[in-house]
């Protein structure tokens, strides 16, 4: 979508019924920046734009984007990176010992990562309607610090029962990490800076994954036995104890809930009167009190529907990366430590081509056309798996490898939301929980049907679902850009 056509969709404003224009502070976004662009601009300020939104901003404002970054974002990819990092430890826990110490067997990690899941559905929705009557600045921190406490009482469980226990409330309150943060980031930055913000955002659960299994070897060779704790106990305590609760501590400070509202003492008056005026000439409307009225209109818009599709097609599409390693294994080629070591390169891409994604999109002010080319990518490598040229060392690396690129769609496609529905704050809220909780409520169970690991790694129909995934994923793309310029929303 071009930077005007964006613009039009997005803001009734420009609609023909002299009513709306009296209604501009609950019209759809308005993309203030698109007339900053109109505006002829040295050769040398627009590359610098390119590279990082500040620089073709007035002082006043570079110095004020650069606080937030500091304060907002820092807090945001640190966090996440430590939410991340506890999803991936659950597995490398369980190779290091602690299926031994505690008589696992069978399907006892499936039932440890099930429960992590059931309870990240139960708290997704839960904890977007409590932002918008708690202070962010006090539930999210608050649910991390609950989170952390939690974590190091893994490290004492005795049985799979406890462990069971643990895990779903783990991912209770986990599961106020990623909407509530994409709904915080959504309320601060404008269109030009989000794309790079919820990437980012984004690729720190890519560094957490690609740090985990590094974390892991070195607590087994340094801590295993000290103070009486096993390796794998280590692992959960320094992951919330060391990383989670300072961070959480943090975020008590770093947080500052939304601009009308903040009450953050690293933000001046004049700060906050900046950061209300470029939400204002957005359309961004401040958070409200959810109530029932809001809603039903939110079920009532096309919105809700077809996001969740689509990031139900992502989440199984991106869910195919994750088997890397037993295709690894079953080659016979590698040792163990190899064998965790390799996928590290996987992640590496996600990182790369994430932030790839992020700096286009910003460039060009437009979130479709990336998420397209993410999935072309991926589709390419799952092509590849589906042949299965399994006597094709290199072929099959590159499949595998290109499985890894799409994962940044999901920021992008979340961004997007931000922005179609900047009119509403409680709408953003509502919408990004709602796909989030379809999302893993799908990936909790197709999983079980397409991936059976009894025939793995050359599963019968999983790799050619995943291509049907990642292609459902661009109808859909197209299908949302053609109805937000067609039925833009013109009143909340």
């Amino acid at each position: 979508m071009s930077t005007m056509e964006a613009t039009n969709a997005e803001n009734p404003s420009r609609s023909k019924s002299p009513s709306l224009q009296k209604d501009n502070a609950e019209a759809a976004t308005y993309d203030a920046a698109s007339l900053e662009r109109q505006q002829p601009r040295p050769l040398k300020t627009r590359i610098l734009a390119v590279l990082w939104d500040t620089f073709d901003k007035s002082p006043e404002e570079r110095k004020f984007v650069q606080k937030i970054d500091w304060w907002i974002l820092t807090y945001c990819c640190v966090a996440y990176f430590v939410k991340y990092l506890d999803q991936t430890n659950i597995s490398n826990a369980y190779v290091s010992g602690m299926k031994e110490d505690l008589g696992l067997s069978g399907n006892d990690l499936n039932y440890l990562n099930t429960f992590w899941t059931v309870g990240y559905i139960v708290g997704q929705l839960p904890s977007q309607i409590i932002i918008t009557k708690v202070r962010p600045s006090i539930w999210l921190p608050t649910a991390e610090l609950l989170w952390s406490i939690i974590v190091i009482g893994m490290a004492g469980a005795k049985n799979i029962e406890t462990m069971c226990a643990l895990r779903f409330l783990v991912g209770l309150l986990e599961a106020s990490a990623y909407p509530g943060i994409m709904t915080l980031l959504g309320s601060w930055y404008t269109p030009m800076e989000l794309g790079k913000r919820a990437c980012i955002f984004q690729a720190s659960s890519s560094a957490a994954q690609l740090f985990s299994g590094y974390l892991q070897a070195a607590l087994y060779a340094g801590m295993n036995g000290r103070s009486g704790l096993a390796a794998w106990q280590w692992l959960f305590v320094f992951d919330a104890g060391i990383i989670g609760i300072p961070v959480c501590i943090y975020g008590y400070w770093a947080i500052p809930d939304s601009p009308t509202s903040s009450k953050a003492h690293w933000l001046k008056p004049k700060d906050r009167e900046l950061a209300i005026g470029r939400m204002e000439r957005l359309g961004r409307a401040p958070m409200k009190k959810l109530d029932w009225a809001i809603a039903r209109r939110v079920l009532s818009t096309w919105h809700v529907y077809l996001f969740c599709a689509i990031f139900i097609a992502h989440v199984l599409g991106i869910r195919i990366y994750s088997y890397f390693n037993l295709w690894l294994k079953s080659t016979g080629r590698w040792t163990t430590e190899e064998i965790n070591i390799i996928p590290s390169a996987g992640y590496g891409l996600q990182i790369l081509f994430t932030l790839s994604y992020a700096w286009t999109s910003d460039a060009i002010q437009s979130r479709w056309q990336l998420i397209i080319v993410a999935c072309v990518v991926a589709i390419i490598g799952t092509i590849i798996l589906s042949i299965w040229p399994e006597d094709n060392l290199a072929a099959m690396m590159t499949g595998w490898l290109l499985t890894f690129c799409e994962t940044g769609a999901g920021a992008l496609i979340i961004t997007w939301i931000n922005e179609l529905l900047s009119y509403s704050a409680e709408h953003r809220a509502l919408v990004i929980g709602v796909v989030e909780t379809a999302a893993f409520t799908f990936q909790a169970w197709v999983p079980l049907f397409i991936y059976n690991t009894g025939e793995a790694p050359h599963f019968k129909i999983g790799y050619e679902m995943a291509t049907m995934f990642f292609a459902l994923e661009i109808v859909l793309t197209l299908v949302i850009l053609y109805l937000a310029k067609k039925y833009p929303i013109k009143t909340v």
